[in-house]
């Protein structure tokens, strides 16, 4: 069987028998899914999550990541060195230490299609595992959390977003949900108080290519020490 992933010519909606019997426009097949959410992509071995290795205990980024170090200064950094697409659907981060001064928080995100990672030095190797406790499929992807240092190669800015006004508080959450539009919740209070506030960004649906890179960076104009963050982070290979 032939496989392609570029979609062919749109066809008109007719009644000629095909195989499979039903399918869309561009020819693929309709399927009836088993539930809702992501855990068929667990259940098939294809998902994976990775995280800081002790609970409670952050992970410091950069000490003043600024406008400029949107694609130089990632916090988190992810490299696909397999043959398969690296498919985004969370990040989530808990501020464990503020840091000082700045204002703004923004989230920005970089890919590229390199062939080679973009990390130069800097941050924490983590390791992914597999969701499904029966798989021994291991992730292709090369992760780093941290101070990374990259230099992207062609990089494209594929989503942006503010998370906070003022300068964090400590246990506020900033949860980049990928691919999901208006269908995610947003913070239920303001960003600009000084109360714990637990956001929900939404971001443009990200896929790395094999060979690619993408870094996800949090900048604040006039920070000046580290801010430090557990993390979460889910996606599927296909």
């Amino acid at each position: 069987m032939a496989i392609k992933r570029s979609l062919p010519t749109r066809n008109a909606d007719s009644a000629v028998a095909t195989n499979p019997s039903r399918t869309g426009a561009y020819l693929e097949a309709y399927t009836l899914p088993l539930g809702a959410g992501n855990w068929a992509f667990a259940d098939e071995g294809s998902y994976f999550h990775a995280s800081n290795a002790t609970v409670g205990t952050g992970v410091a980024g950069h000490a003043a990541p600024v406008v400029a170090d949107t694609s130089t200064k990632p916090l988190l950094h992810l490299y696909n060195g397999g043959v398969k697409s690296v498919v985004l659907d969370y990040l989530q981060l808990q501020v464990t230490a503020a840091g000082t001064a700045g204002t703004i928080t923004y989230a920005v995100v970089y890919i590229d299609n390199a062939g080679a990672t973009a990390r130069t030095s800097g941050g924490t190797a983590v390791t992914p595992v597999n969701c499904n406790s029966a798989s021994t499929d291991t992730s292709a992807a090369t992760l780093f959390f941290g101070p990374v240092v990259a230099a992207f190669t062609s990089g494209r800015k594929v989503a942006q977003a503010m998370a906070r006004e003022v300068i964090p508080v400590v246990q506020d959450t900033f949860t980049l949900k990928f691919g999901a539009g208006a269908a995610a919740p947003v913070s239920g209070i303001t960003t600009a108080g000084t109360a714990t506030n637990h956001l929900t960004l939404q971001m443009a649906p990200v896929v790395v290519g094999a060979g690619g890179n993408v870094g996800i960076t949090l900048i604040r104009a006039s920070q000046s020490a580290a801010a430090s963050y557990q993390f979460s982070l889910g996606y599927w290979e296909r």
